[in-house]
């Protein structure tokens, strides 16, 4: 078992209409060999509502150690007008979907409570009825506000939610909704400064079919036509 799964707080608190009756059932472990951080499709990561650009929400993702690794505690992606955010995750084919593990703030003005987790649904807004595949009760658990940069390396402030994996086979896209904080002050913002997708590749996106259009080749016989008929019309002029 990795150290991550020896110490990251796992949690199956969670509920959907269809796996409740699971919520007591022990989770299947899952290990960093699930990642599916490569088969996230960056460019196409959107957000609605947050502090920061599209083109910067790749940053929630990025493990390498170039960059710090996962332990290393960037900026955060947090909510910009309230502590709502939508963030939208697309893959480049088909996943099995089987946790979530989230770095978020632990002050409780700026930890998420309450996740909606969607399965392929690219239009969800803060407007939307639709109804969600599970739903996460993310912990008061996460980074502090005092914590410094010798804290970093440790995996207490990690959760990991585990998903019903009959209802996120065949994912290409995955939203999440968070819709408030412990503190139930929309006024402060949510902060999120990692996101881990641990799952199984199944297969690549079909690629559109390319339509061409060709010219039809010309037929000697209507250019022949066409000559005879300029002369005819010229010898009656």
């Amino acid at each position: 078992m990795s150290c991550h799964n020896e110490h990251t707080h796992s949690h199956s608190h969670s509920h959907s209409g269809d796996d409740s009756n699971n919520d007591h059932v022990p989770p299947i472990p899952t290990s960093s060999a699930q990642d599916l951080s490569k088969y996230i499709d960056t460019p196409r990561l959107t957000a609605l509502n947050s502090d920061v650009p599209n083109s910067e929400l790749s940053k929630l993702f990025i493990k390498s150690e170039s960059e710090g690794g996962k332990y290393s505690l960037k900026s955060p992606v947090s909510s910009d007008l309230d502590a709502q955010l939508i963030l939208n995750i697309p893959f480049t084919g088909y996943v099995k979907l089987y946790s979530i593990i989230l770095r978020t703030a632990g002050d409780e003005e700026q930890c998420p409570k309450e996740i909606k987790v969607y399965k392929n649904a690219k239009d969800v807004d803060f407007d939307n009825e639709r109804k969600p595949q599970f739903t996460i009760t993310h912990p008061q658990i996460g980074v502090l506000a005092d914590d410094g940069k010798d804290q970093d390396l440790d995996d207490s402030n990690f959760v990991e939610h585990h998903l019903p994996r009959s209802s996120f086979q065949s994912t290409t896209n995955l939203t999440l909704f968070i819709q408030n904080n412990w503190a139930d002050d929309e006024d402060e913002s949510i902060k999120i400064f990692h996101i881990e997708l641990r799952g199984q590749f199944q297969s690549p996106l079909a690629k559109e079919p390319i339509i061409t259009l060709y010219e039809a080749a010309a037929n000697p016989a209507d250019h022949k036509n066409l000559i005879a008929s300029v002369n005819k019309n010229y010898s009656s002029i």
